[in-house]
């Protein structure tokens, strides 16, 4: 069967299971789970939820890491006509039944391997909760062979809580029909073929680790080879590439910020592949050129853009072209893939291209909008099925696509518009440096916002005082050097002290709240300046 007339992922499964059933599904930790295997462990745990009780349209959430079992739970719990809602793995029990109450999900898979005190207190937490906890353990010993109920494109598939740069978690919807258009345009955006060998640690419980790194290979049956999610050791990302031959690998910036920290310049020979692609946060020129220096390779990285609310993917470089930079050296995200359309506006107008404003989708892609939140649909569409991103950018006259800020993120200097980014890729340049973020915090008073800079430093807390102090007096001299003007004061943080959220982007507005209210004092993160 044409995988193009796949109408939703549970008739891809069923397919691939007859078609391909022989074949890797994908490769977790050396071994091999096929199609088939995959189809029957999806059909077991959909049977065991509907013993469970469970109805359609019901929201089951799952807190389960990379691997098999992801999957099983994932759309097993769509095979039985479910919803499934994925969250953070290692989210304590009061976040997951945050998000349970958040869309009224009653609940929660939990994965065999969790040890048996945090069962325990998940259980006791979850029962006043009215939150059932299921182990995917259970399923063993379930027929395949239920009356499952029929599935249709207009059918939610899952909902992907984001929370952004913002800490208020939204949940947005996403139907069978959204996933299978954003793959296609993926694909064709991205010239994916079937011959293309996928290598992953990307985390499957967030958009783009689950659509791209794991939709798109199963959608083609390509290979794929998932690596659990854990970034503490970059070696076995880079030895999976070299020796699976991978030709199309994906992360955040700072994940290749890491690896070219952690690694000797051609220590591992990555000439097999394609694409790395680089987004999901920030993309900075620096780490493109240093990448590709550091391994010997030419126009592998690429810049690409994309949100939960278009599904996931929105642009991207074009594979094996040189990136475009702008003259304050930000990389185009590319150009929208086939079927999706961008455009700047400010207010109600389109901006010509080289304007800067908000970045506005319209795509087949696009999601519904966040459930059981009017207050915030309200804010997310626009007009003429454009939905609002939240971040700021511009087209060139090429219709290359760039990202300056999120819009709740940009600072004000003087009447003059800063991104939060540029300043920080100058702080992090500094090997003491572990995440940097720059807000603007207004007092009321003449000058207007100021810029305040804050840096996690590595080891800080044996740091000695003069040599923190030298520190911060020298990231205001790097600002000074590169942006033309200083900030009003750097603080220097003990690690994890800037708030991140769980795909590891800074929340710069949560940063600004718990700076105002005193709490990052209160809880002893700060190292310079002592009060």
């Amino acid at each position: 069967m044409n995988p193009d007339r796949f109408q939703t992922l549970i008739e891809m499964l069923a397919v691939r299971a007859i078609e391909t059933g022989s074949r890797p599904a994908f490769t977790f930790k050396e071994t091999s789970v096929t199609f088939r295997q995959l189809w029957e462990g999806v059909n077991h745990f959909g049977s065991y939820l509907l013993k469970k009780g469970m109805q359609p349209g019901e929201r089951v959430l799952t807190a389960l890491p990379n691997g098999p079992e992801f999957f099983y739970a994932f759309y097993g719990i769509q095979r039985a006509g479910g919803i499934a809602v994925p969250v953070f793995p290692l989210a304590g029990p009061e976040r997951i039944i945050a998000i349970a109450q958040l869309c009224d999900a009653h609940k929660v898979v939990v994965p065999s391997m969790l040890p048996g005190d945090q069962l325990a207190q998940l259980r006791e937490i979850a029962r006043a909760a009215d939150l059932d906890v299921l182990i995917t353990a259970e399923r063993a010993g379930t027929s395949q062979d239920s009356d499952f109920p029929e599935i249709r494109p207009e059918q939610v598939a899952f909902l992907q809580y984001t929370s952004g740069s913002t800490g208020n978690p939204k949940g947005v919807i996403i139907t069978q029909a959204n996933l299978l258009t954003n793959v296609r345009q993926m694909i064709a955006g991205m010239e994916i073929t079937p011959e293309d060998v996928f290598v992953s640690w990307l985390p499957v419980y967030h958009d783009m680790g689950l659509i791209l790194k794991t939709m798109v290979p199963f959608y083609l049956a390509a290979e794929l080879f998932l690596l659990p999610t854990n970034l503490r050791d970059v070696k076995p990302w880079l030895e999976a590439i070299e020796e699976h031959k991978g030709t199309f690998t994906a992360a955040p910036d700072f994940a290749y910020r890491l690896v070219l920290r952690k690694t000797e310049p051609f220590e591992y020979d990555l000439s097999c592949l394609r694409v790395a692609l680089n987004a999901a946060e920030p993309v900075r020129e620096t780490t493109i050129t240093s990448f590709h220096q550091h391994f010997g390779l030419k126009n592998v990285m690429v810049a690409g853009y994309g949100l939960a609310e278009a599904t996931v993917g929105v642009s991207m470089w074009p594979p094996g072209t040189p990136n475009r930079i702008d003259a304050k050296g930000a990389p185009s995200v590319g150009v929208p893939f086939p079927g999706v359309e961008a455009a700047i506006v400010c207010g109600d107008q389109f901006q010509s291209p080289g304007q800067l404003g908000e970045i506005t989708i319209r795509s087949t892609a696009n999601s519904l909008g966040y459930f059981n939140n009017q207050a915030e649909n309200e804010k997310l569409f626009w007009k003429d099925g454009y939905l609002l991103s939240g971040d700021l950018g511009y087209l060139d006259a090429d219709g290359y696509l760039y990202i300056i800020s999120r819009k709740k993120n940009i600072l004000k200097r003087s009447g003059v518009t800063i991104s939060p980014w540029e300043i920080e890729e100058v702080v992090d340049r500094r090997g003491e440096v572990r995440y940097s973020a720059a807000i603007g915090i207004d007092r009321g008073s003449v000058e207007g916002e100021q810029i305040v800079l804050f840096a996690e430093i590595r080891n800080g807390e044996q740091m000695p005082d003069q040599a923190r102090h030298e520190l911060a007096v020298g990231i205001v001299a790097d600002i000074h050097d590169y942006m033309g003007f200083r900030p009003a004061r750097v603080y220097l943080l003990k690690p994890k002290g800037i708030p991140l959220t769980d795909n590891g982007k800074v929340q710069h507005v949560r940063l600004r709240e718990l700076f105002i209210n005193g709490s990052l004092r209160q809880r002893g993160v700060i190292l310079y300046p002592e009060v």
